[in-house]
């Protein structure tokens, strides 16, 4: 296959100048949860120049976006790569010719490179559909950061079925992992955490006066649907015992999004070789601690076997750079390009059967 190596890798070549600038238009755009009509426009303008895809607009209730490859060969599996695309409610603080034009509103998780990179795998993938059978699909995934998007995109626009995938891939823009390289984690991609993240009670410039009422939210994760579950039950069964203790009473909103992303073992080894085969096998290692956030990406790998990689985004020269979710985020670009060939080449054994260990 190491002929199909080198024309994946120089297809990727090609076209990274390209990638960049639609990374940089999408980074300009950044549009909240379902609603996001400039990314829809720009992903949709970028697909149908891509010869042989079929695609299916407004998906996920609106703005998501569904393409479709068909290989040449006879036979051959489906495969199902996915990108979120929404952003996040943050002032940009990083200062440059694309920063966001949209006040308040930041591609600060990064998902404006993953929707880049998928767009880049179609383009590399369209001119080697001699070398595949089967079908790759693109879901182009609206809501990610609020929980949204996946679940309407299996249950109402049937992104899984029709045909039944037999495999799903994702991943992430990650601060922590090198450039160039890519961590893929052997159990967990996303896992189990709580935590409080907003509270509001009173006036802060009265401070005698006890506040009638008093508001707080945040986030429960674990690495399976049973313990969310419980941690639900638990959760409430303290805070209306606080209540009757008090005197006081209390209205709960707790929901329960998907649950843990948890890799496939007979997929990893196939995936990891993939990588290898396009970047080098010095740029992809397995990372044995499982990681602990949150994903929607859950509703698919429950599904249908997946793989969650991280990409890193962690220039070689710098110790560390801002995380995922604050205002000084940067992407980096020069990732683009090898990213979209990793998907590339995980797509094309996926679909000959190549990836799965018995």
């Amino acid at each position: 296959m190491s002929n199909i190596n080198d024309k994946i890798r120089q297809i990727a070549k090609e076209t990274e100048p390209e990638l960049i600038c639609i990374r940089r238009e999408l980074h300009q755009y950044p549009e909240l949860g379902i609603d996001l009509p400039k990314t829809h426009e720009i992903i949709s303008r970028e697909l149908h120049k891509i010869p042989g895809l079929k695609i299916r607009e407004h998906a996920a209730g609106g703005y998501g976006l569904i393409a479709e490859l068909k290989g040449k060969k006879e036979h051959g599996k489906n495969v199902l790569l996915r990108a979120d695309i929404d952003a996040l409610p943050l002032e940009e603080k990083v200062e440059s010719t694309y920063k966001s034009r949209h006040d308040g509103r930041m591609h600060a998780c990064g998902h404006d490179g993953h929707a880049t990179w998928l767009i880049g795998a179609a383009k590399i993938l369209a001119q080697l559909t001699d070398e595949f059978g089967g079908c790759i699909r693109f879901a182009f995934q609206p809501g990610e950061e609020v929980g949204l998007g996946a679940d309407t995109m299996i249950e109402e626009d049937k992104v899984l079925e029709d045909p039944k995938m037999d495999m799903a891939f994702a991943a992430h823009g990650w601060p922590s992992v090198e450039s160039g390289k890519i961590g893929i984690v052997r159990r967990y991609a996303f896992g189990c955490v709580g935590s409080v993240t907003y509270m509001q009670a009173g006036d802060v410039n009265v401070r005698n006066i006890i506040p009638q009422d008093c508001v707080f939210g945040g986030t429960m994760r674990a690495v399976k649907r049973e313990v969310l579950e419980k941690m639900k039950t638990e959760l409430e069964k303290e805070i209306k015992g606080i209540c009757q203790v008090y005197g006081t009473s209390y209205q709960a909103d707790i929901r329960i999004h998907g649950g843990s992303v948890k890799n496939a073992p007979e997929l990893l080894n196939g995936v990891k070789k993939s990588v290898a085969d396009v970047l080098g096998k010095e740029n992809v290692y397995i990372i044995e601690e499982d990681n602990l956030g949150g994903e929607n990406f859950a509703e698919y790998s429950c599904r249908v076997p997946a793989v969650y990689m991280f990409i890193g985004i962690k220039p070689e020269e710098k110790e560390a750079i801002p995380g995922l979710h604050s205002p000084e985020y940067q992407f980096d670009d020069t990732v683009l390009a090898g990213a979209a060939a990793a998907f590339a080449n995980i797509a094309i054994h996926g679909c000959m059967g190549e990836l799965e260990e018995n």
